[in-house]
């Protein structure tokens, strides 16, 4: 069994120094960085450490694992505090998510009422051109006065829907990644 172990051992010892070689002779940052996270991952299942990795000799297996003892429990005091803490970050992340849809609706009822401003000369123009009716014929027809009508701006198009974090709302959802980024490499 010892020696399976030390076959193990001596396996991943190769294997992170050849994945330490392919990160520092990569072609990109990417592949580096993936060469480097799969040797940082044989480094922690094997318990090995850097002088191990570029050490001439090999060093001993560490000591078995221990198991961590478990937690102890909480008293009720400080489960009662542990509860009100995380029922506050709630009610402010709630707080936080509330704001951004007020803003966005609000963006949203300010574009609205752009977009009715901007169709109001257009309504007006129809409700004038069905009230200007010609005149009754007279005996004696006068010329009329050329109108000149403005030229109507072409709509615009529709634009897509971006949304803008910032403040809290920014920072809470690079908090939320950066967690579940330390969570992945776990």
């Amino acid at each position: 069994m010892r020696c399976e172990i030390m076959d193990d051992r001596e396996k991943a010892v190769e294997k992170v120094r050849k994945l330490m070689s392919l990160a520092e002779n990569a072609g990109n940052e990417n592949e580096a960085a993936n060469a480097f996270s799969k040797a940082r991952i044989f480094m922690k299942k094997y318990h090995l450490e850097l002088s191990d990795i570029y050490s001439a000799e090999p060093s001993p297996p560490p000591p078995s694992p221990r198991r961590k003892a478990p937690p102890r429990p909480l008293t009720p005091e400080e489960r009662h505090r542990e509860m009100t803490r995380l029922k506050q970050q709630e009610e402010q992340r709630l707080r936080e998510f509330q704001k951004v849809a007020e803003q966005q609706q609000q963006r949203k009822r300010q574009r609205e009422r752009e977009q009715q401003a901007l169709r109001e000369p257009e309504k007006r123009r129809a409700q004038q051109s069905v009230h200007d009716t010609p005149p009754a014929p007279c005996p004696e027809p006068e010329p009329e006065p050329e109108t000149v009508t403005p030229p109507v701006p072409p709509e615009e198009e529709p634009r897509p829907v971006r949304l803008h974090f910032t403040g809290p709302a920014l920072i809470f959802i690079m908090l939320l990644l950066f967690v579940v980024y330390i969570l992945y490499l776990q």
